[in-house]
């Protein structure tokens, strides 16, 4: 039997005991993690604004502990650095229950850009869940 996901939920969200971490794939140059997701409304579209946090909950069930969450988006260009992103990638790690979560936090005007936001989760090449928000200004 292979692995497999089940989406438990999704939508606008708040962490709880959140941190930072550097990241140079990342579009800002960091990921955000928490110790816990709180979600707020259960909705695939989402006005845009500084702040907004949405993100999914999910099983995984694998007999690997390392999988990848994506985000892709719409082409987001960090005027810092002046590279494009389509997508936002993270290696991660199943719990030991079972339970995750992924979130992304809109924080800069540059990551604004409405359109089709989608959470995927891969392992091995193989795309065990996807999830799509659609935001708009």
């Amino acid at each position: 039997m292979g692995a497999h996901a089940r989406l438990i939920n999704y939508g606008i969200c708040k962490p709880i005991m959140e941190s930072v971490n550097e990241s140079p794939v990342s579009p800002t140059g960091y990921y955000f993690g928490a110790d816990d997701l709180i979600f707020i409304e259960k909705v695939d579209r989402v006005k845009l604004r500084k702040g907004l946090v949405f993100g999914i909950a999910y099983s995984l069930e694998s007999s690997q502990d390392a999988f990848l969450c994506r985000v892709i988006h719409p082409t987001l260009v960090n005027p810092g650095e002046e590279k494009a992103y389509k997508e936002t990638i993270e290696e991660k790690y199943n719990s030991a229950n079972g339970l995750n979560f992924d979130y992304y936090r809109i924080e800069h005007a540059w990551e604004m850009i409405d359109g089709k936001w989608v959470f995927q989760l891969e392992q091995s090449g193989k795309v065990l869940l996807e999830k799509s928000f659609e935001l708009y200004n």
